[in-house]
């Protein structure tokens, strides 16, 4: 029960504060004032309902009006309200939203009646903001006209009203730029806006009087006929600052010392002044040209000169040429204690200085300029105006250069104590101004860099084009190597074909052909021998045997890896394997498989093999001992069985049917080797092989 005061309290701020937010929601402009503040303090999204006159259009291009009530004036936006004409002095009622501008959504014209008329005013309560947002009359005489260089569709007067200048901006045309500069030196009232919220790239650069239509201007005075006909620069002593910036325009006589960007030059008057004009068009004369400026006097605190001036030519005395004065950069730059100092007496006089070229002016670069190495100081050598004068000249010469010292100073600003000197340079005068004493060496850091640059542009060439035959020859290599392994493919199938068929021819079709003759002999004894008949079949029989045992190991051979071996214990041990059954086979074979060729292996094989057979079937042997080793370049080995031996003087040969030893003997004379049988009936045998073996490359 405590809470609910708090609770009542709670929902009574709530509800007020609701309250409050709705009538913030709801709120609505009535005035011109609070319009024209409410733009000003930025506030978005806030309707307007108001009932004012037109005073003037401001800018038809963006449909700026400026209108008036009871409590002020305002600029409206017509914004997406429907087009309709507005003339001054047209009471109308408009509806928008303001966000930061006065947008209108609806127009209607109420009545048509006079122009109201504007306030009189003095450029002093224009400086004071006494008449911010006010329509207003100024009088004062034109000291200058000219377009904007950030939004070139407004123009800008300057009118001198007092001891005080004020800037009057009117939207702005090619026709009207000629007129508005007649009007320079004229006395004129003019009638606008005084405000600071027109132009928008120059939001903090003051008050203005906007005017949008040349009948807001009054010629009360016309200008002088001649433009030149105004007072001279030097009638009056006074050049303080606050004396000069309020000068109408002045005119000066002389002959023109130098000329650079485009748009500025050095005069020297017969007395000897120098002064500075900056040209309102980039026009400027020659060196050596006798002219008179007119324009609008400033200061660098140092001298007086003449802006936004236009010149004619003049006829003045002819005055000697002073020869230039032969200085250096430190004499320049520095002051008698070796401090950095810019010597201004030199502004205005000729110089020739040497140096060495650091740098051109860019091709590009419209002002750009040549930079010359004094020692540890640089100097900027300004030839815009006489570009010829740099022909012939490289980077990395020695030169000699004339020309007229320029100290580049700004004029002053009120808001500045001093103007800032900007630096020196030497502005060249004539093609002759310049003077090669010695041109850089032929083999400069550049060339060197472009020799090297080259030199690695070939390395690379030359290695890129190496790796491009290194690797076609690696791909031909594999092409050729691919060529000769199917060469020596085909060469051993036919080297394969061959011995097959030697050995077929030499053991199967003599065999055959014996078997054939013994089965013949057989048929013409029938009846008459039976015992001889049955000695023929039975040698048949034997050869029949030897015949097929001879093919068994043909296609054995055929379908044999043993030559897949990598030793020839591996091999000989795969090459007996078929026919071992309860014989111990013993194999010692030391002899590296890579001294032999596959058909020098291979006859190994079947020697051993033969050799092998005849002891477990002839001999019957229940152990036998393979052997070998390479003695030097001969191959040495035997086979050793315990079986029932033999006479070697007296044993079964072809003619009995047995064609086991003469086979031996003709692989082991293919080999260029010995064969020796020892053995003995009822005490085994032992078969020793010795064979050259080609030495290891």
């Amino acid at each position: 029960m405590k809470r609910k005061p708090m609770t009542l309290t709670v929902a009574f701020l709530s509800v007020l504060a609701f309250c409050s937010n709705g009538a913030e929601t709801t709120r609505i402009i009535r005035d011109a004032a609070e319009l024209t503040a409410t733009m000003w303090e930025g506030n978005k999204d806030v309707p307007f309902d108001l009932t004012a006159t037109v005073i003037l259009p401001l800018r038809a291009t963006q449909k700026l009006y400026a209108v008036k009530d009871e409590t002020g004036t305002a600029i409206l936006n017509k914004g997406d309200a429907k087009e309709c004409a507005l003339q001054p002095g047209d009471r109308i009622h408009v509806t928008g939203t303001c966000n930061f501008d006065a947008m209108c959504k609806t127009i209607a014209v109420l009545s048509h009646g006079d122009i109201p008329r504007p306030e009189e005013i003095t450029a002093t309560g224009i400086t004071e903001g006494r008449y911010d947002n006010h329509f207003v009359r100024l009088i004062g005489t034109v000291r200058d006209a000219f377009r904007d260089e950030i939004d070139p569709l407004w123009g800008f007067l300057v009118l001198q009203s007092g001891h005080e200048s004020v800037y009057a901006c009117f939207p702005s045309s090619d026709p009207e730029k000629a007129l508005l500069n007649n009007l320079i030196g004229a006395e004129i009232a003019i009638i606008g806006l005084c405000s600071t919220k027109i132009t928008k790239p120059r939001l903090l650069s003051g008050r203005y009087i906007f005017f949008s239509e040349r009948d807001a201007i009054a010629v009360l005075r016309p200008a002088p006929a001649d433009p030149f006909d105004v007072p001279s620069l030097y009638e009056t002593s006074h050049t303080h600052h606050s004396i000069v910036s309020g000068m109408d325009r002045r005119r000066v006589a002389g002959r023109v010392i130098a000329v650079w960007h485009g748009d500025r030059m050095l005069l020297r008057t017969p007395d000897q002044h120098i002064v500075r004009v900056d040209l309102a068009d980039r026009n400027p004369p020659t060196y050596g040209t006798s002219i008179e400026a007119v324009g609008i006097p400033e200061t660098d605190l140092y001298r007086v000169n003449l802006s936004r001036a236009i010149w004619r030519t003049n006829s003045i005395p002819e005055d000697a040429e002073a020869p230039p004065k032969d200085v250096t950069a430190k004499q320049l730059l520095t002051d008698w204690r070796g401090m950095s100092v810019v010597q201004t007496e030199y502004h205005g006089q000729a110089i020739r200085i040497k140096g060495l070229v650091r740098s051109l002016p860019s091709p590009e670069g419209t002002y750009s300029r040549m930079a010359l190495e004094c020692g540890k100081y640089i100097i900027p050598v300004d030839a815009n105006a006489c570009p010829r004068a740099l022909d012939g000249i490289d980077i990395g010469c020695t030169i000699e250069v004339s020309g007229t010292c320029l100290i580049e100073i700004d004029n002053w600003r009120p808001n500045a104590p001093f103007p800032h000197v900007e630096g020196l340079a030497l502005v060249v005068r004539t093609p002759t101004d310049v003077h090669v004493i010695s041109h850089p060496p032929w083999w400069t850091s550049g060339r060197l860099l472009s020799v090297i640059g080259a030199l690695m542009a070939v390395l690379i060439g030359v290695f890129a084009w190496n790796r491009s035959l290194n690797k076609l020859a690696e791909r031909r290599g594999r092409e050729l190597l691919r060529e000769q392994i199917e060469h020596v493919k085909s060469d051993l199938k036919v080297e394969e074909r061959t011995r097959l068929a030697v050995e077929l021819h030499d053991s199967l079709a003599q065999s055959l052909t014996g078997v054939s003759m013994e089965i013949e002999a057989a048929k013409e004894l029938k009846g008459n021998a039976p015992a001889d008949m049955l000695s023929h079949l039975n040698f048949a029989a034997r050869t029949l045997m030897s015949c097929r045992n001879e093919l068994r190991n043909c296609l054995w051979d055929l379908r044999s890896q043993a030559l897949e071996e990598k030793s020839m214990d591996k091999a000989i041990e795969r090459t007996l394997l078929p026919y071992v059954n309860d014989s111990r086979i013993a194999v010692r074979f030391d002899m590296p498989r890579t001294r032999l060729s596959d058909n020098t292996a291979h006859m190994l094989l079947c020697i051993i093999r033969e050799l092998v057979l005849n002891a477990i079937r002839h001999g019957n042997a229940s152990s036998i001992h393979v052997t070998g080793v390479l003695d030097g370049g001969e191959l040495k080995f035997s086979v050793q069985d315990n079986g029932s031996g033999f006479d070697p003087e007296n044993y079964p040969g072809v003619l009995q049917g047995h064609f086991g030893l003469q086979g031996i003997h003709e692989r082991v004379e293919q080999l260029g080797g010995t064969l020796n049988i020892e053995s003995a009936a009822g005490s085994g045998t032992r078969v020793a092989i010795s064979i050259k073996v080609p030495h290891q490359k």
